[in-house]
């Protein structure tokens, strides 16, 4: 009896010492989930720095008026030091904005060129030499956060060879996002490298010809309106057919769709908007 007890006593210890070390196991598990922080992403390289100039057309405006004067343009900005890579207009399709009638976007090198480029226009008096050229053609917006707006861009693929900027007009589209409480951009680098790109690579393996490529812009100013802006995505294809039907495709799908889901935990976006778009300035130009 005595050798009976003294079993079930041992038992009952074993059993007990068992149990607490499950229970210090699976503490210690849960303390090193919650204290081990997410890998840091080494820091992404920028692929230039784009400028956002809100632009309203004159009482002079015409198309050949316009083209006259992206030529003068180009003939002042070659004249000096300091230059933009490239230059876009963008134009809304099918919708309008009281602040603007087009965008005209200027590609930098990176935030420093962007600087030295507008005081070697301020310098030169580029700006009252084209008003002079061509009055009451367009006006554009020059003051950084209200109506000329900086971002530090990043393109993550590579740009198809399909793509041809000088084939006017493209088409683009672009969503204005805000991250999340708790959320950075480092969330967003996730899901586009976990989720989103491998997307693209099966996408474009079926569909080879396809020009679709992408860039995501950082704000680099302060809203004056107030409104939390902090990335632009900007999506491109060659023409509006190819991009509204891939467009769709991608939304409907159920690849598209978990995709959409993740982004949304990571920001609140404004909607789409489409664009057309028109190359003003071919980066060999700023070379020559």
């Amino acid at each position: 009896m005595k050798k009976l007890l003294m079993l079930v006593a041992l038992s009952s210890l074993l059993g007990a010492c068992a149990q607490e070390e499950r229970e210090e196991v699976a503490a210690t598990a849960v303390d090193a989930a919650v204290a081990a922080p997410v890998a840091a992403l080494p820091p992404a390289t920028p692929d230039g720095y784009y400028e956002y100039l809100y632009c309203k057309n004159g009482p002079n405006y015409s198309q050949d008026a316009f083209w006259a004067m992206v030529k003068d343009w180009n003939g002042v900005i070659s004249s000096l030091e300091a230059q933009p890579t490239a230059a876009f207009g963008y134009v809304p399709r099918g919708w309008e904005n009281e602040n603007f009638d087009g965008l005209w976007v200027m590609r930098w090198a990176d935030k420093t060129a962007m600087q030295a480029g507008w005081a070697a226009y301020a310098a030169n008096d580029s700006q009252s030499k084209m008003d002079e050229m061509h009055p009451g053609v367009l006006t554009c917006g020059a003051v950084p956060s209200t109506d000329r707006f900086g971002w530090t861009a990043y393109v993550p693929r590579d740009i198809p060879d399909g793509f041809d900027p000088s084939n006017s007009p493209y088409y683009l589209t672009n969503e204005l996002c805000a991250f999340n409480e708790g959320k950075s951009a480092d969330d967003m680098r996730r899901v586009v490298r976990d989720q989103f790109l491998p997307a693209v690579d099966a996408s474009m393996a079926a569909n080879p010809d396809s020009t679709y490529w992408f860039r995501i812009e950082r704000a680099d100013f302060v809203s004056a309106s107030g409104i939390q802006v902090d990335t632009n995505w900007v999506n491109f294809w060659q023409t509006a057919e190819e991009g509204e039907a891939s467009a769709k495709t991608f939304q409907t799908s159920e690849v598209g769709q978990a995709i959409r889901s993740a982004f949304n935990e990571v920001s609140s976006c404004q909607d789409i908007q489409a664009w057309d778009g028109w190359l003003l300035r071919a980066p060999a130009a700023a070379a020559e």
